[in-house]
């Protein structure tokens, strides 16, 4: 949270998937209305970004790629990286090992 809280909330952008994710796992959780209010008071200072036509070719070339490769991610894990590509920007995950499989992907680990 410090790292997060070090970067300006108008240079953060959320992709649909993840925003969507986090709101699953509200649902999910013991108090599902508390945890979204939660949930949704967090994600509201940053921009949602929802996948258009860009994104949806670097989801094509990122797929067919670790396809050819037999390293295939998950689908949100997909569309996250196409977005993150798309917005030139650094995708903040733990999960490194699938990500650093994504060619030109900058991703860093804050955990």
């Amino acid at each position: 949270m410090r790292q997060l809280h070090a970067v300006p909330a108008a240079e953060v952008s959320i992709p649909l998937q993840v925003h969507a994710e986090l709101l699953v796992g509200a649902a999910k959780s013991a108090n599902p209305q508390t945890t979204k209010n939660r949930v949704l008071a967090f994600l509201a200072p940053f921009r949602i970004v929802w996948p258009d036509h860009q994104v949806e070719d670097h989801y094509v070339t990122i797929r067919t790629f670790l396809e050819a490769q037999g390293t295939p991610i998950s689908e949100a894990d997909l569309w996250i990286a196409a977005t993150a590509l798309v917005a030139g920007g650094t995708l903040v995950t733990n999960n490194t090992g699938e990500f650093s499989r994504v060619p030109n992907l900058l991703i860093a680990d804050w955990t």
